[in-house]
Parts: C-alpha cells; structure tokens; sequence
C-alpha cells in the first residue's frame, strides 16, 4: 500500500514516515507540507492511503483527499488533527476515510488502523466475502449479534453452551480481525446486508 503524508509540521511528518517505513506492507511515497504540494504529489503518485492534516497552511487538507479521490476513487484517507471534531466533509469523502484520528494519539493509534487496513486489502473476493472463512454456525451467531443478542441469549436460541457461544464469538473476532464493539457493528451492517 503506498502511503502519502500530508502533514504541516515537519516534526510529525517526520515520525509517521519513520512509524509507516516499519509497517510491512507499506511504502510512503513522498510528504508534502502543503495543500499545493500535497495535490501536486497525489497527481504524480496516486497513492493508496492518504495521511493528512486537517488545516495546512495555504487551505484544508480535505481539498487534497478531494483531489486524489477524483483520481483515484478507491483510495482511503486516514485524518490526522488536533482538531478532529472541526471535519467537515463531503459523503463521498466520508465513505473513504478509514479513520479520524486525534493527533495526540496518533502514533499509538496508526499502527494498529494500518494492520486492519492491510488485512482488510489481502482479502479475496467481493466485500461481502470476508465472512466467506466463518463456519455455518459463525456466521449463525454473527447473526445473532447482529441482532444484539447478548452470548447467553444467542446459547439459548441456538440449544448451545453459554461458554460455546463465547468461544464462537471469539472465533468470529480472531477471524474478522476485529475488536469487541468493532464487532456488533460489523455484525449489524452483515445482518442489514441479508435483509
């Protein structure tokens, strides 16, 4: 996955690239410091993944995501800022961004959103094809999550174990790669899509 920075201060420019070169899988492919810059590189690189700032010197780094989008539809934006709740943004934006990430924490928080990212990529098939790796009975309890029952309301539904329908839960989450309230959601969104 090729990456681009868009990011005013050169300090953090500077440690996302490093954190970014030790991520396997991803390349950076240029930093830009401004919104012209930034344009100018989406143009020559069409990157993948777009990291930026919110507020660059000389406008808004949603007009780079904005740019690359018209290039390159399917590439992800990850929003770095301190002032996250300031986005404003078109759906077809919305739709793209993987992540709004406050830059306090971002560091702590890219590592972990660019491995899931990586993950989502090396998946075959249609997006629904993801839960193509559950069991029948997974995606039985998948369901069932989808539809907010808790383990001991799905063991019941389902004549198993509360301790099977737990370890089914944790089954689904390992295969899906995903966290525990990742994990209602993405069963809810799988539910609506079966509806």
């Amino acid at each position: 996955m090729n990456c681009l920075i868009l990011e005013d201060q050169v300090l953090l420019a500077d440690l996302l690239r490093h954190e970014l070169v030790g991520i396997r899988g991803v390349s950076v492919v240029a930093t830009a410091h401004d919104v012209a810059t930034g344009k100018s590189l989406c143009r020559l690189h069409r990157p993948d993944l777009l990291l930026l700032d919110l507020f660059m010197p000389d406008g808004q780094g949603v007009e780079v995501a904005e740019e690359l989008l018209h290039i390159k539809p399917e590439a992800r934006i990850l929003v770095l800022s301190g002032q996250v709740e300031r986005l404003v943004c078109s759906r077809h934006l919305h739709e793209a961004i993987l992540a709004v990430v406050d830059k306090t924490e971002a560091v702590d928080t890219l590592h972990g959103l660019l491995q899931r990212e990586l993950r989502r990529r090396r998946e075959d098939g249609p997006p629904g094809g993801r839960f193509a790796q559950l069991t029948e009975r997974e995606r039985q309890v998948l369901d069932l999550i989808g539809q907010g029952l808790s383990s001991e309301e799905i063991a019941a539904r389902l004549n198993i174990s509360t301790l099977t329908a737990r370890t089914h839960r944790r089954n689904i989450t390992a295969k899906l790669g995903v966290k525990g309230g990742e994990l209602v959601l993405l069963a809810s969104a799988h539910s609506a899509q079966q509806d």
